[in-house]
């Protein structure tokens, strides 16, 4: 339980695994100059954010969707999870509902990460290097207001010309790695509706505040349509 506690509140912006083998030097250089501006802006949101502020809510969800969102790769995500034969098999518009209900899921570790570090900002350590199994790393380390400071892993890859995010996790553990079992029997057991409705439900009770009348214009899309349904 503790483990799961521990994994929860570091699924996001926390010690980095990039794995950008085959980008040249400068190209890293400006994913790490990147990342830095995000952790930093992630941080300066932290202290600002009030869920009573709709101001502050309209920002942080800007900052998700302009700055953070794009580096998503939730296709991958979905392909890992239910395996690529699988995921293959489904409509394209069922891989588009699936991807949807992971990007919503995406935003509620965002908020969930910045409501744990609001009274420790996360700081990015030393340079990109290249660990074991050559990926190229980089450390991230924040105290959440319960546990002691925790680092994570956030896995990276090429993304056309830029990065993407494609999984994260801590001592080893991934999200993929952890979820994938959950993911393929909720599939095998409820089908793909079903599946979706157990994320919509998560997502749903975590944003019921952010349901309000002066907030839902505000949220991104997904969410807005999750407290219509509610």
């Amino acid at each position: 339980m503790v483990n799961g506690r521990i994994f929860h509140k570091t699924t996001g912006l926390v010690v980095l695994i990039a794995l950008l083998a085959g980008l040249p030097a400068a190209a890293v250089a400006d994913v790490r100059s990147e990342l830095n501006a995000l952790v930093g802006e992630f941080n300066a949101h932290a202290q600002q954010l009030d869920s009573e502020d709709v101001a502050s809510v309209k920002a942080f969800n800007e900052f998700i969707r302009t700055r953070v969102a794009g580096h998503w790769d939730t296709r991958h995500m979905a392909t890992h999870l239910l395996g690529e034969e699988v995921f293959e098999q489904l409509s394209r518009d069922q891989q588009w509902q699936i991807q949807q209900r992971l990007e919503t899921t995406f935003y509620r570790y965002a908020y969930e990460i910045l409501d744990a570090y609001k009274q420790a900002p996360l700081v990015l350590l030393d340079d990109l290097y290249r660990g074991e199994e050559g990926q190229l790393q980089i450390k991230i380390i924040g105290k959440p207001r319960i546990l002691p400071a925790l680092t994570g892993n956030l896995y990276l890859d090429k993304n056309d010309d830029s990065w993407a995010i494609v999984d994260a996790g801590y001592a080893g553990w991934t999200y993929i790695s952890l979820k994938r079992r959950v993911y393929q029997r909720k599939l095998a057991r409820r089908g793909v509706e079903g599946m979706l409705a157990w994320l919509d439900a998560k997502n749903q009770r975590f944003f019921a505040d952010y349901c309000q009348p002066g907030l839902r214009p505000v949220m991104p899309d997904q969410v807005s349509v999750l407290c219509e349904r509610s």
